[in-house]
């Protein structure tokens, strides 16, 4: 991609983040002959979560030729679901083919965002670079960056390291050290089966069991990769079929109560036929309904928790002393490394950059009590700002890079309707009535069915997760109807 204009001059699109997000819209507005676009990344590389997570045994956990763009197929994925390192390679390699990684400020942490208008444009505010301006402005930083760290009393005393599976620190050995992970979740699982074997003991403290089902990994052959190779039809077929197993006998559990109990008993049995420990069985079963939390997959996790030199904890953390973890019944978990496998800090990352819209509101204000949007991508009292992973476009049963190329293509439409001097923004009342729409559905899903989960905010309304098949939300972002939208034309512009 070219760039026409330099930093001092007015963009036409200024997108935040050289993840899958930015990278897909980069594509998509230069596919609309947008080129006058510049996108702005607070790391060093290109690559949003898979070039800031790199803690061991990092991998995606949706299938690799179901994880690529569409129009930019891998036919040499080595296995079933991809490591952290060839996701990366992956990425790389798209902004190069695509030309886009030229385009990419590195560097540039964006703090604060203020509309303009009088002149139809956003300032974007860095923290330690003079300010851009540009006339629409595309939010394409992911959540899963911000790292989420527990509240737990003493965890500044501690005398060993530690480390956040966000935030790995790749010159701390653990090796023949006595490592404790708090957090038994999606990080969690792919840490421990990766330093089982170098550690001399390692204690999980567990405050939720999961649902865990058989990932079902392994390697692709090389006739299997050749194949993909000389006969593209074959791995558009291979891709399709990926796609319709999630939509199709995945995503129905979303709302059927029957396949959830079905799928929960045949999860449950295999952990007590994989787990040693009888005792361990009754800690593992979760309590609540399959999916209610994100389901996890793995092949190798209960095999390390049956090893000798691995502790399963379930009584609850109250304090971390300088030697140590202390629980519940006052015993001192002894420990060389904490590893925090916590997660992420999805508020704030919707509230990691101060946006000022109409009438210079808040963003921050206007979701008070919740995030809201429209469509995922746009929110009203914010005109020509665009976001890649707004409210209610989370999924657990498709790709998040199928829901990138929907949003992206949609935005990119938008973008390409609205002139020079022109401010778009979602009428208030479509927004409204949206959001009524997307709640009452929400309503009906496992997500509502009475689990405490990130999902819920404080005034228990799911603002992450969409309830939706994947196929409808296609159908949904197929086309913008521009009469949903408030066109603010400046005078004397066309």
């Amino acid at each position: 991609m070219r760039i026409n204009a330099s930093d001092s001059d007015v963009l036409d699109v200024a997108i935040i983040g050289a993840g899958l997000g930015g990278l897909c819209m980069a594509i998509r507005l230069r596919d609309a002959g947008i080129t006058n676009v510049r996108i702005f990344e607070k790391s060093g590389g290109v690559g949003g979560t898979w070039y800031e997570n790199t803690y061991p045994g990092a991998a995606c956990d949706v299938p690799s030729h179901f994880y690529c763009f569409s129009f930019e197929p891998n036919p040499d994925w080595t296995r079933v679901y991809s490591p952290q390192p060839e996701i990366l390679r992956y990425i790389e390699h798209c902004f190069d083919e695509y030309e886009v990684r030229s385009s990419v400020a590195h560097g540039r942490e964006v703090i604060k965002l203020e509309l303009d208008e009088a002149q139809a444009v956003w300032t974007v505010h860095f923290r330690d670079h003079e300010p851009v301006t540009a006339r629409h402005v595309v939010n394409a930083g992911g959540g899963l960056h911000k790292p989420r760290w527990p509240d737990i009393p003493g965890r500044d005393t501690f005398a060993g390291n530690q480390l956040h599976t966000a935030l790995w620190d790749r010159s701390v050995s653990l090796r023949d050290r006595r490592v404790a992970i708090v957090g038994s979740a999606a990080s969690a699982i792919q840490v421990i089966p990766a330093i089982v074997d170098q550690v001399e003991t390692l204690t999980v403290f567990q405050r939720t069991p999961n649902y865990i089902a058989p990932r079902h990994d392994g390697d692709y052959s090389a006739l299997t990769r050749q194949l993909f190779r000389r006969l593209p039809w074959l791995a558009r077929l291979y891709r399709w079929w990926l796609f319709t197993r999630l939509d199709t006998f995945i995503y129905p559990l979303v709302k059927q109560r029957w396949l959830r109990r079905f799928l929960a008993m045949r999860v449950n049995w295999n952990m007590r036929r994989s787990v040693d420990q009888q005792d361990h069985h009754k800690a593992l079963t979760p309590d609540y309904e399959l999916g209610c939390k994100r389901i996890l997959i793995s092949d190798d996790l209960y095999a390390a928790i049956n090893r000798d030199h691995v502790t399963l904890v379930t009584d609850p953390i109250t304090a971390i002393e300088p030697q140590g973890v202390k629980t519940g019944n006052a015993t001192l978990h002894d420990c060389d490394a904490l590893v925090f496998a916590t997660g992420f800090d999805i508020s704030g990352h919707f509230a990691s950059i101060d946006v000022l819209g109409i009438d210079g509101v808040r963003l921050a204000d206007l979701w008070a009590d919740g995030e809201v949007g429209y469509n995922g991508c746009c929110v009203a009292g914010m005109p020509n700002y665009w976001m890649m992973s707004g409210p209610n476009t989370g999924v657990g049963t498709t790709s998040v890079i199928f829901m990138l190329e929907q949003i992206t293509a949609y935005v990119a439409k938008l973008i390409a309707s609205a002139g020079p001097g022109e401010l778009l923004e979602v009428r208030q009342t479509v927004q409204d009535a949206y959001n009524q729409r997307l709640q009452k559905e929400l309503e009906g899903t496992v997500w509502a069915s009475g689990c405490d989960s990130w999902y819920l905010t404080d005034s228990d309304r799911i603002t992450t997760l969409y309830p939706g098949s994947a196929r409808r939300f296609r159908r949904q972002l197929k086309e913008p109807d521009l009469r949903e939208f408030r066109h603010v034309a400046l005078r004397g512009k066309h």
